[in-house]
């Protein structure tokens, strides 16, 4: 099984595949995140490999993602994955809080080909909406995410190999990423997506556009998992 680990990028605290028979297995270095999937297909990924990325029907497809210490990035965050939209707006990574609320989110519009990212502070609720329309290309893998810095309070969204959105929203806010994680849906709403995800990647730090173009690759294109070992040491 090939291992990817790029020297000047730091590890994830969740890297699912969303690939093949494993694709629900937590390939980060503590690898402790359990994930539930219903009503799942596999379909080509973002590189033409079999089985390469999990198809969601719009309808009744999700995957479950158990509460956990490693998703609960509240200082700084950075959140990727490969999308496929199918004539389908809808969410792709969802913090789901007690009762009716959301936390963070990261979803995508086909009507607007936009990729649209709600930042919610932990203490307020109080919610910060980036919002970047035609940016997305029809019918084709894009390579999407979103990043914040505490320090700064500056946050950004990346399709493909660019940041398309850098904005001031608020310095030292905590987020509310404190809960359990929906991928493809947000059930509270009804609301769910269509198309197909792959290689989704969670991070607990603001990553540069060197950094983040490099992590397109970290989920290998072979379908096969990458797995990143506790005991790997980052060299200079």
């Amino acid at each position: 099984m090939l291992l990817f680990v790029f020297p000047d990028i730091p590890l994830p605290v969740a890297l699912f595949s969303l690939s093949g028979t494993n694709g629900t297995v937590d390939r980060s270095p503590n690898g402790a995140i359990k994930a539930v999937s219903h009503n799942i297909k596999f379909a080509l990924g973002p590189y033409g490999n079999q089985n390469g990325s999990f198809y969601f029907n719009g309808n009744s497809s999700d995957i479950k993602l158990f509460k956990s210490g490693q998703l609960d990035t509240r200082f700084s965050i950075g959140v990727f994955a490969w999308v496929l939209v199918d004539n389908s707006s809808g969410p792709i990574y969802t913090h789901e809080l007690p009762k009716k609320y959301y936390g963070f989110s990261l979803q995508v519009s086909h009507s607007a080909l936009g990729v649209k990212v709600r930042y919610v502070d932990r203490r307020t609720l109080s919610s910060y909406l980036l919002f970047k329309k035609n940016v997305l290309q029809a019918n084709s893998w894009n390579f999407i995410g979103t990043t914040y810095d505490y320090h700064t309070g500056v946050a950004s969204i990346f399709v493909n190999n660019n940041t398309v959105m850098l904005n001031y929203i608020k310095a030292k806010m905590q987020l509310a990423t404190y809960s359990k994680v929906r991928i493809g849906a947000m059930k509270k709403q009804k609301v769910y997506f269509r198309g197909r995800i792959s290689c989704l990647q969670v991070y607990d730090q603001a990553l540069s556009v060197d950094q983040i173009i490099k992590l397109k690759t970290r989920c290998n294109q072979t379908g096969k998992c990458v797995v990143l070992r506790k005991n790997e040491r980052r060299t200079k």
